[in-house]
């Protein structure tokens, strides 16, 4: 999956979401392949009484509803599973899903006001869970299965931190250089100000 960076713009994570909600598809597939296969023999191995003429349509229907089922509950999810990407860059956090028709959810990270983790026992077991993105004003945006979620977060208030200082100006988000906001030199005074806006940052998560 190819993403299309924006001047300066690196890929730090590129990920899927976590396999566990494919446990019961894969469980139900395997069900429906034994009960199949079971009343498929049944069918096709011994004549049953009353039903001789009608048991290769019967045999056939029953083929069709295994493999529609199969493809309901089983192949469906994991499709959708796979074509599922979670892409946090220097910039954004991108997600995207579909396999042939393709939906993209972008949040810039200088948007995001504060940061939330879910988790499920199961959830917990292996370590996955939901990323909800808070962007203020009552919006929120929420990544279910994150694998390895705190590190994830981690990441993303990593990638927060080392965004360019910046001010509104007149609604435009504009960079500045330090020197000229609050004098002093400008490489010492950056790594003060974005230390201490890192800081302030990952406090309001806790």
């Amino acid at each position: 999956m190819r993403i299309k960076l924006l001047p300066g713009e690196r890929v730090l994570v590129r990920t899927r979401p976590n396999p566990l909600p494919l446990v019961g598809p894969v469980l139900a597939g395997l069900v429906l392949l034994g009960v199949g296969g079971f009343g498929l023999g049944y069918l096709t191995g011994r004549s049953v009484p009353g039903l001789a003429e009608w048991q290769p349509v019967i045999a056939l229907a029953a083929l069709a509803a295994v493999v529609l089922l199969l493809v309901r509950f089983t192949v469906r999810p994991l499709v959708r599973w796979s074509g599922n990407r979670y892409v946090l860059t220097s910039m954004r956090l991108i997600h995207r899903r579909g396999a042939t028709r393709r939906t993209e959810h972008q949040i810039n990270l200088s948007a995001i006001s504060q940061l939330q983790t879910e988790q499920g026992l199961a959830q917990r077991m292996v370590r996955s869970g939901t990323l909800v993105v808070d962007l203020g004003f009552d919006r929120a945006h929420a990544y279910p299965h994150v694998p390895q979620v705190a590190t994830f977060k981690e990441y993303v208030v990593q990638a927060i931190g080392e965004l360019p200082l910046t001010r509104m100006f007149d609604g435009v988000d504009m960079e500045i250089d330090p020197q000229y906001a609050h004098g002093g030199t400008p490489g010492a005074q950056e790594r003060t100000q974005r230390g201490w806006a890192q800081q302030q940052w990952r406090g309001e998560q806790s």
